[in-house]
């Protein structure tokens, strides 16, 4: 299991589609005929994609740092409670770019077969 994890955590981000709707890569591509139960597969991954824990923008990396800062101010325990903070931050980061990283390698290979079933229908 952690093996697994730490191999999708190190993985190198190097998309080979951009990050957009599989009708909106359709549209891009010229609207050409597809497989209707690939082109469900595709909007069904893009569908679930993960929501990261700690948001989309800075805003989420700024509370951790904030709150560890905050954290320690408190007499005594402070250090304790700030390595505690600090660890279970390191876990939300990680945990969300693993998620991501499956999430993009699946919409990936759902991507994948929705274009060859684009080349399919043309060709015949």
């Amino acid at each position: 299991m952690w093996t697994k994890f730490w191999r999708d955590f190190n993985r190198e981000n190097e998309w080979r589609f951009p990050d957009v709707a599989p009708a909106r890569l359709q549209e891009l591509l010229g609207s050409p005929a597809v497989d209707p139960t690939e082109h469900i597969r595709a909007e069904w991954m893009w569908r679930r994609r993960p929501r990261l824990m700690l948001g989309e923008g800075v805003f989420g990396y700024c509370l951790i740092v904030g709150v560890g800062v905050a954290l320690l101010l408190v007499p005594q325990t402070g250090i304790l409670l700030d390595l505690i903070w600090l660890i279970i931050s390191s876990l939300l980061v990680a945990s969300d770019t693993v998620r991501s990283n499956r999430w993009r390698r699946d919409y990936e290979a759902a991507l994948d077969r929705l274009i060859r079933s684009m080349q399919g229908r043309t060709t015949l």
